[in-house]
């Protein structure tokens, strides 16, 4: 089902070559897998088609942005935990979702499977340019 989750877009230049695109991937990557398993993310570069049309489509303006279901929330500021998750728990798609990413509020980053993590949301997968 399309609303059971959280969708998360990082606009990015590139998170393999730009240090803070890279940490803004990060930032979702580290969240713990309670929330892991509520959201969906996927990094867009500018370095391709598809990225500067998502880019252009969600209106960004600065590199790298966070965008939670659409918003620009996140303009090249790397969130912190706790700002992260109750930018998240104001936009799930229900309250029930809401009150249990709340919930983990107090949990913290892993930033021990940050390497699986960013893996799993492609980063760096899709940012070459054609060369």
């Amino acid at each position: 089902m399309a609303g059971d989750k959280i969708h998360i877009d990082v606009l990015t230049l590139d998170s393999v070559q730009c240090a803070a695109c890279g940490y803004m991937m990060e930032s979702i990557a580290a969240l713990p897998d309670d929330v892991q398993e509520m959201i969906e993310y996927k990094e867009w570069s500018i370095k391709n088609k598809e990225g500067i049309g998502k880019f252009l489509e969600l209106k960004g303006k600065v590199l790298p942005t966070i965008c939670i279901e659409r918003d620009l929330v996140f303009p090249s500021i790397i969130p912190q935990y706790e700002e992260l998750i109750d930018e998240m728990a104001k936009r799930a798609p229900n309250e029930a979702m809401s009150k249990r990413i709340q919930s983990l509020r107090d949990k913290g980053f892993q930033f021990d499977k940050i390497q699986e993590n960013l893996k799993k949301a492609g980063a760096g997968l899709k940012t070459r340019a054609d060369s």
